[in-house]
């Protein structure tokens, strides 16, 4: 090897090492590090405990108490990832017309995205609680005056409307940049051949925006179950277990009954769970886009 090649290789490992190093650390480690605790009855805090096996997932699979998390968790990703792609495909194609102030509402949608999930929950806590009850109270609406966040039937769906309204400028502009990408000779080809409204959008622009449905989906699916701090500053899982989904479960076993161990264990399991979903849903997806092609 060169004198010179070997100094280009020595910068280029030199620059990879940093970061490879930060993914060990902060993504690796923690993975492994929550598989190992998983097997241990460890408290969250004693440098001191017992490696039990697979004692906790025994006790997660005669654990009646987090089949409601369990279920929020899959309620709550498959709406919030239906909610929020059907919003933001419709707006990305409203926004992708002509209308004079389109710039201006791409900007005003994508803003929520930008602010602290926990600042959202608690923002909308308040809306919740004050002007949207009183609203309800005026408008002599029961539902609506009892407090959405309050009432257990209604809690996670408005959690999950907080979610989609926060998140759906960041799909939306994914959405609206494979709008841009569809040749408009594609258009004239539908319009020669009598296709117009619903039909031309069916047949020539969802076709060649697949890509873009698999991107938003997969990722707003696996948002959906990882989703923590929003949901806990907007209901902390209440009223009762109502909103609760498995990753607020992880932290009540882990930080409130010091069962660190059995937390993990639960972190675990919605690992797989996300890794399973993700799989299937790449599977189907891209199948999808063969299809179109």
């Amino acid at each position: 090897m060169k004198k010179k090649d070997r100094k280009e290789s020595f910068q280029y490992l030199g620059m990879t090492v940093p970061a490879v190093a930060l993914f060990a650390v902060f993504m690796v480690y923690p993975v492994f590090g929550g598989v190992y605790y998983s097997l241990t009855d460890w408290n969250g805090s004693s440098p001191h405990y017992n490696f039990i096996g697979l004692d906790n997932y025994k006790t997660f699979l005669h654990d009646f108490a987090v089949l409601v998390p369990l279920r929020n968790s899959f309620v709550f990703a498959i709406l919030l990832t239906i909610v929020q792609n059907v919003a933001s495909l419709l707006l990305a194609v409203l926004l992708h017309g002509r209308l004079r102030t389109k710039n201006m509402m791409r900007t005003m949608l994508f803003i929520p995205v930008l602010l602290s999930p926990l600042m959202v929950g608690y923002l909308w806590n308040y809306l919740f609680t004050d002007p949207i009850a009183e609203l309800g109270r005026w408008l002599h609406l029961e539902t609506m005056a009892n407090n959405f966040l309050g009432n257990p039937k209604t809690s996670l769906y408005a959690a999950i409307f907080v979610n989609a309204w926060r998140m759906v400028g960041w799909t939306m502009v994914i959405y609206i940049a494979a709008l841009q990408g569809v040749s408009r000779e594609l258009y004239e080809a539908a319009d020669m051949d009598g296709a117009v409204g619903w039909r031309k959008f069916l047949y020539v622009t969802c076709p060649m925006i697949i890509p873009a449905f698999t991107v938003n989906i997969v990722i707003t699916m696996e948002r959906g179950f990882k989703e923590f701090d929003l949901l806990f500053s907007l209901t902390t899982g209440g009223p009762g277990n109502s909103s609760e989904i498995l990753s607020l479960t992880i932290y009540h076993e882990t930080f409130e009954y010091l069962r660190a161990g059995y937390g993990a264990t639960l972190g675990v399991v919605l690992f797989l769970i996300i890794v399973a979903i993700t799989l299937v849903q790449l599977r189907l997806l891209r199948k999808g886009e063969d299809n179109a092609r």
